[in-house]
């Protein structure tokens, strides 16, 4: 009588199947790292040019709702309008219709400033809860793109001629900022409200490379503008405006 046999597999034929065990589990995982990798590249330039697309908004509705309106900043010192000489701020500007869905007691003008932090590579959106300010006030901020490498404006004068800054022909004579008078206006209260034509923005941005926006002013309306008493038109009475920033 012959011995059965018992089946089994031998130690080679248990070494090539966990070779090709391996070898499959390796494919699998470089294909879901790439997939996982490509996944997270979507979602970061899709991020980045939602950031765009939202700039853009913001900037094109603060410019569409410019008003010819100057402003008293902390110190008492008038401000035109529309500026590009503040320090560090590239675009400063006076625009209308802030809603107030809050019922909050302050007015519906909102004083904004654009700006590039060249070092951080962001740009910032700032507004005040006054219009014509006193020393305690404060603004807040918004940043609303980042990886940006340069921001530029420029304007377009009455001469269909593009200046870097605005309001033009301004002279230092005592350390001060005044603006004079353009040909045809009535005087340095009219030039604080000289508004241009159309205002040029463009950004430098790491990925997308250049952005630039023309956004005509057309006809811009007024509004009326006197010295405010005790600092300011509204004060600063410490109410706060909830959320992080405005809800056009």
């Amino acid at each position: 009588m012959h011995r059965g046999q018992q089946g089994g597999f031998t130690l080679l034929e248990i070494l090539v199947a966990v070779f090709i065990t391996a070898m499959l589990s390796l494919g699998v995982w470089q294909v879901m790292d790439t997939l996982m990798a490509s996944r997270e590249g979507v979602e970061r330039v899709s991020g980045q040019f939602r950031e765009v697309q939202r700039t853009m908004s913001l900037l094109e509705r603060d410019l569409f709702q410019a008003i010819k309106r100057p402003v008293k900043d902390g110190f008492g010192e008038s401000v035109p309008s529309m500026t590009s000489r503040n320090q560090n701020i590239n675009l400063a500007l006076t625009r209308q219709g802030w809603r107030n869905p809050l019922g909050k007691r302050r007015s519906e003008l909102q004083r904004v400033a654009w700006e590039h932090n060249e070092i951080e590579g962001r740009v910032i959106r700032r507004f005040w809860s006054v219009v014509d300010r006193a020393s305690n006030s404060e603004s807040r901020e918004q940043q609303v793109m980042s990886h940006v490498e340069a921001m530029e404006v420029r304007f377009l004068d009455a001469d269909d001629n593009w200046v870097e800054d605005w309001p033009k022909n301004q002279q230092d004579g005592q350390g001060q900022s005044q603006t004079q008078p353009q040909q045809g206006q009535g005087g340095p209260a009219a030039a604080m409200s000289t508004m241009p034509r159309a205002v040029e923005v463009t950004f430098e941005h790491e990925r997308f490379g250049t952005l630039r926006r023309v956004v005509g002013l057309g006809e811009t309306p007024s509004a009326s503008f006197s010295a405010p008493q005790g600092g300011g038109e509204n004060q600063d009475n410490g109410e706060e405006e909830q959320g992080q920033g405005e809800r056009p």
